[in-house]
């Protein structure tokens, strides 16, 4: 049996900086990885096993589709049973389902002694989804294009986080077919200071998320859960396309306030780090 940990990311930050003829947008979002994670564990079988306490559809499930991806690339069948232990909130915006994806390329690739290079296994994936490339590598990056052009940066790490997730859902594709691409940029280098400074009143003016105006108009208890975080002294802000939302807090006496207070309401509310040790398979 092989066991794998399946982390969930952060965006501090997502500018949605044009659209391509393709009908792909154009992003620049700063990432991390947290220590929320589903657990995996994987053992050979004579068929495919997905085994776990959430809904899915097969074909629409990453690890599925990589498990296809690896097969094809192969050329021989690789038969799995996979105990999922779920924690990350499903469509969060936490990239929880890429990371299964990406987890099961590493524990295919291990299982069955495939000695696929990480350089190849990272983009095969990508063929899969432009938040692969990420996940699949972790750490500290800033991602343009449509998520797949990595940068490095200086590591963040954050002892004091909290995400609430709501409970439901929101539809990446559903997101950006609303969307309207605004001519101001975000600031990524203030964005970046203000995190080393941990400086929260400066982080709640330069962190944005251009996708907020959108899934707050039609779910305003987001707006509220992000403007109720701002009063326990934290930066407060939605990741992805939503529907979870995190404070970055500046001591953990603000957090622990924060936090019994959400948990009354929504059972999806973690306390979080954020850091290189976290992450990448």
């Amino acid at each position: 049996m092989i066991t794998k940990k399946a982390h969930a990311k952060l965006n501090l930050s997502l500018d949605v900086t044009g659209k391509r003829e393709n009908g792909y947008h154009d992003i620049k979002t700063l990432m991390v990885m947290t220590d929320l994670y589903d657990e995996m564990k994987f053992s050979k079988s004579d068929k495919l096993e997905i085994l776990g306490d959430f809904d899915f559809d097969m074909k629409e499930n990453f690890i599925y589709k990589a498990y296809l991806a690896l097969r094809d690339y192969v050329g021989k069948d690789l038969p799995f049973k996979v105990e999922i232990e779920k924690n990350i909130p499903m469509a969060g915006g936490l990239a929880g389902g890429t990371s299964n994806g990406a987890g099961t390329f590493y524990a295919l690739n291990d299982l069955y002694d495939l000695k696929i290079p990480k350089k190849d296994l990272i983009k095969l994936s990508s063929s899969l989804g432009a938040d692969f490339t990420y996940m699949m590598t972790g750490g500290t990056k800033l991602a343009s294009g449509i998520g797949e052009v990595l940068e490095e940066v200086r590591p963040i790490e954050l002892d004091n986080v909290l995400v609430v997730n709501p409970g439901y859902g929101v539809s990446t594709k559903e997101v950006y077919e609303s969307i309207k691409i605004e001519e101001k940029r975000i600031d990524f280098d203030e964005v970046l200071q203000a995190l080393y400074d941990l400086d929260i009143k400066r982080l709640n003016k330069v962190l944005e998320n251009k996708m907020e105006d959108v899934v707050f108009e039609k779910h305003r208890d987001l707006l509220e859960i992000k403007n109720k975080m701002r009063e326990f002294n934290s930066a407060s802000l939605m990741s992805g396309s939503g529907a979870t939302i995190f404070g970055i807090f500046e001591n953990k006496n603000d957090l622990e306030d924060a936090y019994r207070h959400f948990k009354r309401t929504y059972d999806k509310t973690f306390k979080l780090k954020v850091g290189e040790k976290f992450g990448s398979f």
